[in-house]
């Protein structure tokens, strides 16, 4: 009976030893190594043109490229993380890998403020690709600003062309002046202004709202935002063309504690997962602007395409050379020295993704 017991109490302890050893995420994968579970924080919902791309793209190829040793928990519409919150959220652990999108911190990431600086730019995907990759290549201060706040980027996507969404027609830049417009940056506000329009500032969450009762009379956005939320709807017209690009890249970053944690084969396992997604993008990001504008088109939204004259228009009257040079005395003031120079390796750099086009 004493054995009987013995042996009983053995099987108890081995049984509480593995059970411990599964919740403590010691489960294998189908290499037979240890899996890794890694929370993925967006502030999207799903369902738009990029994070439908993340989901039914990035994070399975990130699963395969792993074998299976990664393991995504997954938060999306700002169910962990809100845009606000994003960039401390990822320095901090909350969360492994997280969207960010720069230009909601213009103080702390002020020099990712300089791609919102250029109007005009390339309207594919892969020359926009080329721009972002080159920028962050030549001009290291880009990663080392986000290496301040303990991250670095592991995938670049973008967003659609920049939009302009009104309650009236617009088909030339010269029908915003005297409007109520409403933006998501300062330098985009500045756009506007110098283009006569009056530059509004509304949350985002409440354009949808604004455009319906009349506080603004049209939004400036990137299209699959304006399409994702309705407020094409809201307001009946669009103008629009795939030059006057949403600039600012999308970011997918991860928290450099995580990443430095993991084994080198995974970095580079999930670093092989992001080539092959910047690969896969172009076909997501260049279809999804034709199929916006027909289904735009099908319900009754009116669409412009601006003309190359309209587009070239907006390049002047958008007065970017004088904002670029106010963004390097500010930056300069900040203590980077280098702003000019900074500022001048940029140009190039669009100038040259431009020309791909």
């Amino acid at each position: 009976m004493k054995m009987k017991g013995k042996m009983l109490a053995l099987m108890i302890v081995l049984l509480l030893a593995c059970t411990a050893f599964v919740s403590a995420g010691g489960q294998q994968d189908a290499g037979g190594g240890e899996k890794i579970v890694v929370k993925y924080s967006d502030s999207d919902p799903p369902g738009g043109v990029r994070t439908a791309f993340m989901a039914d793209y990035f994070l399975p190829e990130v699963v395969k490229q792993t074998e299976g040793q990664i393991e995504f928990q997954d938060f999306w519409g700002g169910a962990l993380l809100g845009p606000p919150e994003a960039l401390k959220g990822i320095k901090d652990g909350i969360t492994d890998i997280g969207f960010l999108f720069p230009e909601f911190f213009p103080e702390q990431l002020p020099l990712h403020q300089i791609f919102k600086l250029f109007p005009v730019g390339p309207g594919s995907w892969e020359a926009q690709r080329w721009i972002y990759e080159t920028a962050y290549d030549e001009i290291p201060e880009l990663k080392e600003e986000l290496a301040e706040w303990n991250q670095m980027p592991i995938l670049m996507t973008a967003g659609l062309p920049g939009t302009f969404t009104s309650s009236y027609k617009v088909d030339s830049i010269s029908d915003l002046s005297g409007k109520k417009w409403r933006a998501s940056s300062r330098w985009l506000l500045g756009y506007l202004k110098s283009a006569g329009a009056i530059p509004v500032s509304v949350p985002w969450a409440d354009c949808y709202m604004a455009l319906q009762t009349g506080t603004v009379d049209g939004v400036l956005a990137n299209l699959d935002g304006i399409h994702m939320t309705k407020q094409d709807e809201a307001a009946g017209y669009i103008f629009v063309a795939k030059e006057m690009w949403w600039a600012t890249p999308f970011l997918h970053n991860v928290n450099l504690d995580f990443w430095n944690s993991l084994p080198e084969d995974v970095q580079q396992d999930i670093l092989k997962a992001a080539e092959n997604a910047k690969d896969a993008y172009a076909a997501a990001y260049d279809g999804a602007f034709d199929e916006i504008t027909s289904t735009q088109e099908a319900n009754g939204i009116e669409v412009e395409i601006a003309s190359p004259k309209e587009i070239a228009n907006w390049q002047e009257v958008s007065q970017a050379e004088r904002l670029q040079q106010q963004w390097v005395e500010e930056v300069k003031a900040a203590g980077y020295d280098n702003a000019q120079e900074i500022m001048d390796k940029m140009r190039e750099i669009v100038k040259k993704g431009l020309a791909m086009d």
